[in-house]
């Protein structure tokens, strides 16, 4: 409260509650130090404005779509795309989140940073991916909306990811995941169609890529060379990523009349906390095909 400041300064200025009150709300970039004292208390704290304008924001989002165009992802090839998005002052922290996530990328498909970890041992990539979101969960622009969706998807919050539906194919798989999961009808159809007009296949990594082809794949019981061809590297992939796999591939084997297959992979996934209204029903309906 004002009223409990005996003194206030703005980047070193002695100044007023209401001056500095009136000053702060009229700053759009930039970093502030404001000294507060009460009596024998002293607060110094740093406010790093960044209230992005939509001209700069634009300029952020074309930068990207030329780095896209290029068909390269590489650390040059990231420099230059902050290099072009810098025009747009006001909008750096989208910048960063964008060139964060790109970071992240390289570093997921190896090309970069390839097997580092950060001080809790999880992988760096993951890392990059969690500052990214952090940064542009604020923004409402496809781009930051695709790169949550993919986000939320590698860590299977799909009820999160299915609100990103300016990404199609990211809010479709993630529905049918939720579906799935809670028991529920879900679409069998391919929804390999839905990519269309969306960010996310621009900007998903090749691991995330296939994961989201799995997901898409029909489940009406026509043969998916999709799950089929996965289901080799299955031990490669992350827990939550098999995890993924594993469940697909349950439905799309019982869809086809394949029983034993269907089990083993329907097995695996019995003891999740997050299978058993799932499991419950796939279980009946094993044994109903199996007749």
């Amino acid at each position: 409260m004002s009223s409990d400041v005996e003194s206030i300064a703005i980047n070193g200025r002695e100044t007023s509650p209401s001056e500095a009150a009136s000053f702060l709300a009229s700053v759009k970039v930039g970093v502030q130090t404001v000294a507060v004292s009460n009596g024998p208390l002293d607060r110094t704290f740093e406010f790093d404005f960044c209230l992005a304008e939509e001209d700069d924001l634009c300029l952020v989002d074309q930068a990207l779509e030329k780095l896209i165009s290029s068909r390269e992802l590489s650390r040059n090839a990231i420099d230059t795309f902050i290099m072009r998005a810098g025009l747009g002052v006001t909008a750096r922290r989208y910048r960063e989140g964008l060139a964060t996530y790109l970071y992240g990328v390289l570093a997921r498909e190896a090309v970069e940073d390839s097997g580092r970890v950060d001080a809790s041992g999880a992988p760096l990539y993951e890392q990059r991916y969690n500052s990214a979101v952090s940064l542009l969960s604020t923004f409402d622009r496809p781009a930051a909306e695709a790169i949550c969706g993919l986000v939320a998807l590698h860590y299977n919050q799909f009820a999160l990811a299915v609100r990103k539906t300016n990404s199609h194919r990211v809010s479709d798989v993630a529905a049918r995941f939720r579906s799935i999961l809670t028991g529920g009808s879900f679409v069998t159809a391919s929804l390999a169609d839905r990519s269309h007009g969306s960010f996310d296949q621009a900007l998903s990594d090749s691991i995330t890529e296939d994961l989201l082809d799995v997901g898409a794949t029909a489940l009406d019981g026509t043969q998916s060379p999709v799950v089929t061809q996965l289901l080799p590297s299955l031990g490669a992939l992350r827990p939550q990523d098999q995890f993924k796999v594993r469940l697909i591939a349950a439905e799309a084997l019982l869809a086809a009349a394949d029983i034993d297959g269907a089990s083993r992979h329907g097995e695996a996934l019995r003891h999740s906390s997050e299978t058993g209204a799932w499991y419950a029903g796939f279980r009946t309906r094993l044994q109903e095909v199996g007749r």
